[in-house]
């Protein structure tokens, strides 16, 4: 193997790479200290407080290191010096048991009493679980360690101000065969070059011509919704975003693999390694395309939490490996060494039916193509009582996602405060002796959801048919009757909730508040347990949101994420390595949501963060115009709710803004009603306008 250039870096860290190893060195010094009541957090930046349920919580860094082209990592190895003795007595706050959002806590604090009357210095374990994964092409060692030596029975504690970290590496089939994922997109290089703590080492890799002649997003199907398609493709081809329509048929036939999911991601790898593909939209529901089953488990309060079937759709985003390394056929195994840091943005539309598919791509294309200006920055926070003993509010975690913040030592961009209108509905406590606690109802949200938001995120319990206290039955057209587009906009929702984006289940509420003609343009949704940690501000799931939150806000222009998938994609990079911390049972929690954490919805869909101008810029609703029947299939009268006495010059526009019918009326004295014919629409879903001198208003058209 070639020996490698030394590299210094100035700014907390040197590294040191050679043929087969590659170096680094970690500086701690700021020092953190908190108190909670009797106890103590000790803490430095960009560090996680973690532990052992009932054990001492300690600081984790993580590692990220790119490792020399074809090889993968071997082994790690920590060596320390600069110990620093923290002055003062700590008696360091034990873990809380990391619960799934659903399940309530059996109101025990817990405490090893064992561990804190030990002499002997803890953790005995001061590094990660070290595996390797791939980020387009590029090898990457994960891992995390610890600095802090905490003596319990002593109540003292002190760091290394300095570790070393080094990395063995090997040549790797593996590792030589992920190189055909490397990509030339600028997009994708500042990814890798953002999560590497060595990106310096991208220098070694091979450097790729652009690839002009292929298409970006990938949308997979059946025949019988391939047509079904052709509104979204038609937008995305005018902006200039190449898609292609591929049939599960078709792969079926023409790729090689064990099942027909194989065949599906081996088609996905073949797309993006020829035609530079960054987003695959998974067009239908597990009939249509079908979904791979991760496993994973959890040790929480002394139970044992396990899934063998986690529908996890980062088998089709990450693109190394298999998932199923040792061929037991049980996917997702730690044993299997998965790839954790996905390639491509991959989203699903969960339709079963045409007309299912008809409402999720018109929100979809009507929310790209007609945001309203004056709502695009009015985010909805709602969350809940989430447990009484350690006392935890949802409120806690979702404010991290408000402006910027270090809490529990990484940071993260949020929604800015100053240029957003927030509404909060939260659960907040009106007695602490009680503990007696307010609780919003669905009433109170539904009002809310119906004033017209941009964005809504939750925290809060869940299961297959409930979700921000709404059951399955509560999700209508009825009940979501403002959010159709035209009196406000489709909205999108990221919840923390258990199993309600239970894809698999027929049908989820998820599902339901997509498939309906109102409410939901697409969502991030648990298709299993979402995990919170009991009495903290952090959990699997909030960290998975604040780094999803985080990409779309971030405070240069040039880095923001602007598309929901590419969001999505980011948090799961950004959270990957704290899947191996050693003391959460591995596979733990924060691995069970990189599993289950997924999108539904387009993955292409840009998300409105802020006004701007596009579309047909006089689109609002009035309720002086009135159309019926609606739907209709023949004829549809408009009433204007008066005789007018001006010029008026009627149009129906389809989803890409494109004219397809048009009336004018020179009668000074125009009836308060007029009829026209449809017959030559197709079904779908149309924007009429009404124009004159003085009367400009619009309304849904759907043609059925």
């Amino acid at each position: 193997m070639k020996k490698l250039l030394l590299i210094s870096l100035v700014v907390f860290f040197s590294l040191v790479s050679f043929g087969g190893t590659i170096v680094k060195i970690y500086h701690f010094d700021k020092v953190k200290i908190k108190s909670i009541g009797n106890y103590q957090t000790i803490s430095f930046p960009n560090t996680i407080l973690s532990g052992n349920a009932g054990e001492p919580m300690v600081p984790w860094s993580a590692v990220s290191l790119i490792l020399p082209p074809g090889e993968s990592a071997r082994e790690i190895r920590m060596e320390s010096s600069g110990f620093v003795e923290i002055p003062g007595s700590f008696n360091i706050l034990p873990q809380q048991n990391i619960r799934p959002v659903s399940k309530g806590t059996d109101g025990t604090f817990l405490k090893n009493e064992n561990v804190y009357s030990s002499g002997s210095s803890y953790p005995v374990v001061n590094k990660g679980r070290l595996s390797t994964s791939y980020l387009n092409g590029y090898a990457f060692g994960l891992c995390t360690f610890t600095p802090l030596v905490y003596y319990p029975a002593l109540q003292k504690a002190g760091y290394y101000s300095e570790v070393t970290i080094t990395i063995t590496t090997e040549p790797s089939g593996a590792s030589t065969k992920a190189l055909k994922n490397l990509s030339s997109s600028p997009a994708v290089l500042k990814r890798v070059k953002d999560f590497a703590n060595n990106p310096e080492m991208m220098l070694t890799y091979p450097e790729l011509k652009r690839n002009n002649s292929g298409y970006s997003i990938l949308i997979i199907t059946s025949q019988a919704f391939q047509a079904g398609f052709s509104d979204l493709t038609h937008m995305y081809d005018s902006l200039g975003l190449g898609s292609q329509i591929h049939t599960v048929a078709q792969i079926e036939t023409s790729m090689t693999g064990r099942d027909t999911q194989e065949k599906i991601r081996n088609f996905i790898i073949q797309e993006y390694q020829q035609n530079g593909i960054e987003y695959v939209l998974l067009g239908g529901d597990v009939e249509v395309v079908p979904y791979r089953g991760f496993y994973c488990s959890v040790l929480s309060g002394g139970q044992t939490y396990e899934d063998y079937s986690i529908p996890a759709d980062l088998y089709f985003s990450g693109l190394d490996g298999d998932y199923d390394a040792n061929g037991n056929s049980i996917f997702g195994e730690v044993a299997d060494d998965p790839d954790l840091l996905p390639d491509v943005s991959v989203g699903r539309l969960p339709f079963s039916t045409n007309q299912e598919q008809a409402n999720m791509i018109h929100k979809t294309v009507w929310y790209r193509s007609h945001p309203f200006n004056g709502e695009l920055a009015k985010p909805l926070l709602a969350a809940e009582f989430m447990d009484a003993n350690p006392l935890t509010f949802g409120q806690d975690y979702i404010e991290l996602i408000v402006d910027d913040h270090n809490d529990n030592n990484y940071y993260t961009h949020g929604i800015p405060s100053a240029s957003n209108t927030i509404t909060r509905l939260y659960d907040t406590l009106i007695d602490p002796n009680g503990p007696v606690v307010y609780q919003w109802g669905k009433d109170d949200l539904l009002s809310r959801i119906n004033e017209g938001h941009s964005f809504i995120h939750h925290c809060g319990h869940a299961n297959e048919t409930y979700v921000m206290r709404f059951d399955i039955s509560d999700i209508t057209n009825s009940n979501f009757h403002s959010i159709d587009g035209v009196t406000h906009n489709y909205t999108l929702l990221y919840t923390h909730g258990c199993d309600c984006g239970a894809f698999d289940y027929s049908d989820c509420i998820a599902e339901r508040m997509l498939s309906i003609q109102n409410f939901l343009a697409a969502g991030i949704f648990n298709s299993r347990y979402g995990w919170f940690d009991e009495g903290t501000t952090e959990g699997p799931s909030c960290h998975l949101h604040r780094e999803f939150v985080s990409a779309m806000y971030n405070d240069t222009l040039a880095d923001q994420v602007r598309e929901i998938g590419t969001a999505h994609l980011t948090s799961k990079v950004k959270t990957a390595p704290w899947v191996g911390l050693p003391n959460e049972f591995e596979p733990g929690a924060q691995r069970w949501c990189h599993y289950d954490c997924n999108l539904l919805g387009d993955p292409a869909l840009k998300v409105w963060t802020a006004d701007e101008q596009v579309g047909i810029p006089s689109i609002k609703s009035f309720s002086n115009l009135s159309v019926y029947p609606n739907p209709c299939s023949d004829q549809v009268t408009l009433d204007f709710g008066k005789i007018l006495s001006e010029r008026i010059d009627i149009s129906i526009f389809n989803t890409l803004e494109q004219e397809v019918g048009a009336w004018r009326y020179n009668d000074p004295n125009i009836d308060s009603k007029l009829i026209l014919s449809v017959q030559g629409l197709k079904p779908g879903i149309y924007m009429i306008k009404a124009d004159g001198s003085t009367y400009h208003q619009s309304a849904k058209l759907i043609v059925r």
